[in-house]
C-alpha cells in the first residue's frame, strides 16, 4: 500500500521551442529532484517512510515539461494512525512538497528568494514558528516560516540538490522554471532568481549565534602561538575557543599579562553553530576580555 502525490515540473524558454532538452542537463536535475524529496522526507518527518519519485508517462510538448508522482509507501508501523494510513502519508507528502515550495510557491523556495543568496544573521524558534533575521545596512529583517521549512533549509543536501534543479536556467535560452499540479503552475522561477540558490560547497552556514557577557571560564591550557585557540572550562566539559581581544593579546605580547594554573577570565563569549558538509560545528570566539584574576578562591565572586 502506498500514497502519492502527482505534480509535473516544466522547463522554457526559446531554447527548448522545439520541445527537446539535452539529457545530460535533464538527467542531472531530475535525479537532485529525486535525490531532494528523499532527503526532504527524511528531515521533515524522520520516522516516516521513505519518499521516491516516478515519472508518468512520456515527456510533454509545451516548453519541455515531465509528469512526476511522488510516492511513500505504508508500512506496518502507520496502520494504527487516526487519520488512516493513506491519509497520513498523503499529509507526509503535501508537507514535503509544500515545505519545499515546489506547491504553494512558498516553503524553502519562498524563504531563499528572501534570503537572496545572503546567509541569515541568525535563526531562532519562537511559539512554534522559526524566524529568520537577517542584518543589511544596520537595519533587522526577519522572515518567519514553519518548523519543517526551517528543517529543510538547515539541510544541504537539500539545498545543493535544488541548486541542481535550477542548474538548467544557466544555459542561454532557458529562461524559467515551473511546477504545480493540473496543468497549474503553482510556483514559477525565472533565470534573474537562480543566485538565490547557488550552493557554494565547502561553505559553512551559520544556524545560531549567542553573545554571553561577563561569563567566567578556567584557563585549561594557554597558547600563545599565534592562530591557536585556548581551552577552557565554563563548568561543564571543556572546549576550545579563539581569542579576538587584540588590546588583551597585545597585553600578553608585551609581558603585561602573566598566567598561573587555574587562571579565569571573565568575558564575552559567542558561541555560533554552523552546518559545513561533515556536519554540525560550534565555534567559540572570545569578543572581550573583562579582566583576568588568579585561581578561583572561596568568597572571591561574591557581591
Amino acid at each position: 500500500m502506498s500514497a502519492s502525490i502527482h505534480f509535473s515540473i516544466r522547463y522554457d524558454g526559446p531554447a527548448l521551442a522545439s520541445h527537446q532538452m539535452d539529457i545530460q542537463e535533464l538527467a542531472p536535475a531530475l535525479i537532485a529532484l529525486s535525490n531532494m524529496l528523499e532527503q526532504a522526507g527524511k528531515d521533515a518527518f524522520p520516522n516516516a517512510p521513505e519518499v521516491r519519485v516516478e515519472v508518468k508517462g512520456n515527456f510533454k510538448g509545451g516548453s519541455f515539461g515531465v509528469d512526476l508522482i511522488a510516492v511513500q509507501s505504508i508500512g506496518e508501523q502507520l496502520i494504527s494512525m487516526l487519520s488512516g494510513p493513506t491519509a497520513g502519508a498523503a499529509a507526509n507528502l503535501l508537507g514535503i512538497l509544500s515545505g519545499l515550495g515546489l506547491l504553494g510557491g512558498g516553503g524553502l523556495i519562498g524563504l531563499m528568494r528572501w534570503l537572496a543568496g545572503r546567509k541569515p544573521t541568525a535563526i531562532r524558534e519562537e511559539d512554534g514558528k522559526t524566524i529568520f533575521e537577517m542584518v543589511i545596512g544596520g537595519t533587522l529583517f526577519t522572515f518567519t516560516t514553519d518548523l519543517i521549512t526551517a528543517r529543510l533549509y538547515q539541510s544541504r543536501l537539500v539545498r545543493q540538490s535544488l541548486a541542481k534543479v535550477m542548474k538548467p536556467l544557466e544555459r542561454d535560452g532557458i529562461d524559467r522554471f515551473m511546477c504545480g499540479r493540473d496543468g497549474v503552475a503553482e510556483v514559477t522561477i525565472l533565470e534573474a532568481e537562480t543566485d538565490a540558490f547557488t550552493f557554494v560547497v565547502g561553505e559553512a552556514d551559520i544556524v545560531s549565534t549567542v553573545l554571553n557577557e561577563a561569563v567566567l571560564l578556567q584557563i585549561e591550557s594557554a597558547v600563545f602561538k599565534e592562530g591557536n585557540k585556548w581551552r577552557f572550562t565554563d563548568g561543564g566539559p571543556s572546549f576550545f575557543a579563539e581569542i579576538a581581544d587584540l588590546d588583551f593579546l597585545a597585553r600578553i605580547e608585551s609581558g603585561v599579562e602573566r598566567f598561573g594554573k587555574g587562571d579565569v577570565l571573565i568575558a564575552d563569549l559567542r558561541r555560533t553553530q554552523s552546518v559545513t558538509d561533515t556536519g554540525l560545528k560550534l565555534d567559540a570566539i572570545l569578543e572581550r576580555v573583562h579582566e583576568h584574576r588568579s585561581p578561583l578562591q572561596a568568597g572571591l565572586f561574591t557581591p
